[in-house]
């Protein structure tokens, strides 16, 4: 028994001595893509994105068709930005921006993935009925772990489907002109989707369809539909903020389908949260006003949301219009 541990131990120590960090810069040798980098990667290896901006067009043969993304995740492989803010994969000329496809494993850290004008704003929904276009897609039992990703303007954020159950934390998802978060299909594992916020997206926040998903500690806010929605399937939600939803709508709805409202139940809330730069004045700032209600109240007392609260005006940054009071503008 003794002899077996050891050997298990050699094994995981060699394993990790040879693993790999490669860098990729923007059209620059050794590694000119991100796809080049992957090709040659192995399980443990690290791939770090300098600084820049990545619009690689490659082409996939996937479970959906042939698709087009910037690159596609290898297995047990790290995709790390050295920075999130400046280290971006736009797939303004892809369906994708990051595939992962039938493979075991791997990450995606610390970066940024944008999806350009006409996916942009939440200002209207770009027509992608089946979610086939999105910032992140995991499909064919990929479940990578996703964290301190900021994703923006990507039609839908992440696309999940067919027995794919990755982990989503820490993540922005917003502005997009689908859903934040859409579960199509994946099995009885769940996608966990923890202190994540997903905000100012047309469709809905979240839509599981006939899935499986656990939502904790996230503010999931000014959606156009609702916040949460699932058909044939009940997600699990807990200590989280779901908030101003359905604005395409009449009155504001922050669950629907099969979900009921929970609010107020499991340590969920539906306050404003107070965004520090909802409008976009200073770059789209979604942490929260100190004083806000999101600030210790996720599970076990941490933040509700990606980020915690750093700014210290707490004002509203959007108002509801009723009907009488757009009526009284033409009195």
């Amino acid at each position: 028994m003794r002899l077996a541990l050891v050997a298990v131990l050699m094994a995981a120590l060699v394993c990790y001595a040879g693993a790999a960090v490669r860098t990729v810069t923007p059209q620059s040798d050794p590694y000119p893509t991100i796809q080049s980098a992957m090709l040659v990667s192995a399980p443990g290896d690290t791939v770090v994105l300098s600084p820049g901006t990545y619009r690689d067009v490659e082409r996939f043969n996937t479970s959906i068709g042939l698709r087009t993304a910037v690159c596609k995740l290898a297995s047990g492989v790290t995709l790390r930005g050295m920075n999130s803010a400046n280290c971006v994969i736009d797939h303004t000329a892809t369906e994708i921006g990051i595939l992962c496809a039938n493979i075991t494993g791997g990450a995606i850290r610390n970066l940024t993935v944008r999806g350009g004008i006409g996916r942009d704003s939440g200002r209207q929904d770009d027509g992608d009925g089946r979610g086939l276009v999105a910032g992140i897609m995991c499909l064919e039992n990929a479940s990578p772990t996703i964290e301190r990703v900021r994703m923006a303007e990507s039609a839908t954020g992440i696309v999940v489907r067919g027995g794919c159950a990755p982990v989503i934390r820490s993540c922005i998802i917003a502005r997009g002109s689908h859903h934040g978060i859409y579960i199509f299909m994946n099995g009885s594992s769940p996608v966990v989707i923890d202190h994540t916020t997903i905000v100012q997206n047309f469709d809905a926040g979240v839509y599981v369809f006939a899935g499986s998903a656990a939502i904790s500690s996230s503010c999931i806010t000014h959606s156009g539909k609702p916040g949460v929605y699932s058909y044939e399937c009940l997600p699990s939600v807990t200590y989280s903020n779901v908030f101003q939803n359905g604005r395409t709508l009449p009155v504001p709805v922050e669950y629907g389908g099969w979900i009921t409202d929970q609010t107020g139940q499991n340590g969920n809330i539906s306050l404003e949260p107070f965004y520090c730069d909802f409008t976009g004045a200073l770059g789209y700032d979604y942490s929260v006003c100190i004083d806000s209600p999101n600030v210790g109240s996720g599970e076990g007392g941490t933040n509700i949301g990606a980020r915690g609260g750093t700014c210290t005006q707490c004002v509203s940054p959007v108002t509801r219009a009723t009907w009488g009071a757009i009526k009284a503008l033409y009195r």
